[in-house]
């Protein structure tokens, strides 16, 4: 039987007896409910798999940018782009793979706005965020975005606080460097954002798959923007990261 209780960590959990029935999933339970018009358990259950997907979601957050401060103290900030070189030819083997066969612009905006939902990013850590298309662009906004914008300020859900301070003091680029947008005090999660959607592409083929508008201020939103047209993006794009805007 499903049961839902805030002991002992005071959030929803689910306790179902007998203990067996722990395993059945959530969505299964949700769809369940559903079905049978049972509104108000289906409900609780959209309340409940905030709390549980968020745990898992975020101790992997941690975990990359504790890594990559490990990294960063004990070999040099100056090895995290060959680390994150590294880590993205990994990823693309699958997750980054499906760009492949996105075909325009927009349909790259509606794949990345998907990414940032399940990000958990905006207030309360729902997935709802901002989007608009402007003359030449595409722009998401995540206030904050899931990961590195959420692990900047307090947590709004469980009150932890940000892990670029005491007690977490998980690190931030002492020097400026193209791969952190020719800025110091950058989040090593953060850089990510840089190297792989900006830099490695914009090497590559002149393009980058997205544009981040970093802002130093924890409290400002994180922008995304997506051009139309590769001759629409502006030469500054280029030159914070050290390149030339192509035909220049």
């Amino acid at each position: 039987m499903l049961k839902l209780t805030t002991e002992p960590l005071g959030r929803l959990m689910r306790v179902d007896e007998p203990v067996e029935e722990l395993g059945i999933s959530t969505y299964d339970r949700l769809r369940d409910a559903v079905k049978a018009g049972d509104k108000e358990t289906a409900l609780k259950l959209i309340d409940y798999v905030q709390n549980e997907v968020k745990g898992i979601h975020d101790v992997y957050c941690d975990w990359s940018y504790a890594f990559l401060t490990w990294i960063s103290d004990n070999c040099g900030e100056e090895k995290l782009p060959e680390v994150l070189g590294y880590t993205n030819e990994k990823i693309s083997l699958a997750f980054f793979d499906q760009l492949k066969g996105l075909e325009t612009v927009k349909q790259q905006v509606q794949w990345y706005t998907e990414q940032m939902r399940a990000h958990r990013s905006g207030p309360g850590e729902t997935g709802t965020i901002k989007v608009w298309e402007e003359a030449d662009r595409y722009v998401i906004e995540c206030d904050p975005c899931g990961s590195g914008g959420r692990m900047r300020r307090m947590g709004e859900l469980d009150k932890t606080l940000p892990r670029t301070g005491p007690p977490f003091n998980l690190g931030k680029t002492k020097k400026a460097y193209p791969w952190s947008w020719n800025m110091k005090d950058v989040p090593y999660y953060c850089v990510h954002c840089c190297y792989w959607s900006e830099l490695m592409p914009m090497k590559a083929t002149g393009s980058p798959t997205r544009l981040a508008e970093y802002d130093p201020d924890p409290d400002a939103p994180c922008r995304l923007y997506f051009y139309k047209k590769p001759e629409l993006i502006p030469e500054k794009y280029f030159k914070r990261i050290g390149l030339e805007k192509p035909g220049k």
